[in-house]
């Protein structure tokens, strides 16, 4: 951890001491996102956790049960209890503007992480209390998808996505489809549905029952959940002859790549709630958003590298002093916006 500690520093530039200043100690900050089902939610809360533990901020947990009213009801629960600020993922963009649209009328300050609000902050949303969404690279995350499948061999794919309504899972199938076009793959179905195990598994079956082996040979899926679910499905119709290109990646899909079950995945997105968490804290002590979307470039994972990505998928990422050097609270000099598109871009070189 010495080594990763001493790369990160060197690389951002980042002063190697905190500069600390004046901060406060009893912010209370309120997370809203889904049940802790998905390897993303997991990864992103535990991420969380240790920014808050760094920066002396407690922060409460809320989850929408995957379910729109849920997510905005949440809301409405949190903003009369008047926290200091908000961290949400938006199960869908309109009910992520419901959440901004009670920031800006509770005058509280708030951060979406991961799912996108608006296709782009700067042109699309006007408001003050709803300052930035940390995100990721969607069209991008798409295009690793779709190279990963055409270099991987197949030729006719069936997708599994989640809901419609969702800009991010828009803008990753269409940087998948765009590839998947290039490399001459077909799209032989669609299914737009909410995330889960058992929709994942539901779907596979439909095509497993519609499509005899030849006329398809992947399932891409979103989300590891509902790729864990087709990948069940496949296994118990005994049809080696379709593979599994799904996202997000814990200890057992990683267990799945390592041993060939698994073709690919793709992750490390999970780090934009601690980055939208040091970004709204600055913002409460008074420093103003540097960037209102930074994006994390995902990381592909395969056989090759698993076992570095599964490195990060345990413990703090970051030390408490990494974190606060990412904080212009305690080091001035801090280029947060920056830090993310280096990590997420040369991650192995910090391991």
């Amino acid at each position: 951890m010495k080594k990763l500690i001493l790369s990160m520093v060197a690389f951002t530039m980042l002063p190697f001491f905190s500069v600390s200043h004046a901060h406060r100690t009893d912010l209370t900050i309120a997370d809203l996102g889904q049940p802790d089902t998905n390897p993303w939610v997991i990864n992103r809360k535990r991420f969380e956790m240790c920014v808050a533990d760094a920066l002396d901020i407690n922060l409460k947990l809320f989850d929408d049960q995957n379910s729109e009213e849920q997510h905005v009801n949440q809301a409405e629960s949190i903003m009369s209890s008047q926290p200091d600020g908000v961290i949400f993922n938006p199960l869908t963009a309109p009910a992520g503007i419901q959440v901004a649209r009670l920031l800006e009328e509770n005058d509280i300050p708030g951060v979406a992480v991961g799912r996108l609000v608006v296709s782009n902050y700067d042109t699309d949303y006007q408001g003050k209390d709803f300052i930035a969404q940390v995100t990721q690279n969607n069209q991008s995350w798409g295009e690793a998808m779709g190279k990963a499948t055409v270099e991987l061999g197949h030729k006719k794919v069936a997708m599994i996505w989640t809901q419609k309504g969702n800009i991010s899972a828009a803008e990753i199938w269409y940087g998948a489809e765009k590839e998947l076009k290039a490399g001459g793959v077909e799209v032989v179905a669609e299914a737009w549905d909410v995330l889960s195990r058992e929709n994942g598994q539901k779907y596979a079956e439909q095509y497993i029952a519609r499509f005899a082996p030849g006329e398809v040979d992947a399932f891409i899926v979103i989300g590891a959940v509902a790729g864990l679910g087709s990948k069940f499905a496949v296994d118990q119709a005994g049809r080696d002859d379709i593979a599994i290109i799904t996202t997000d990646i814990d200890e057992q899909v990683a267990e799945f790549i390592k041993d060939g079950e698994l073709a690919f995945s793709i992750g490390g997105h999970w780090m934009v709630g601690g980055f939208g968490l040091i970004q709204l804290y600055d913002y409460i002590h008074g420093f103003r958003v540097m960037d209102t979307q930074p994006l994390f470039s995902l990381i592909p994972v395969t056989a090759t590298n698993v076992d570095k990505y599964a490195n990060i998928l345990s413990g703090c990422i970051l030390s408490k002093e990494d974190i606060r050097n990412l904080s212009r609270v305690h080091n001035p000099d801090a280029d947060l916006p920056g830090f993310i598109d280096s990590f997420s871009k040369n991650w192995e070189s910090f391991m």
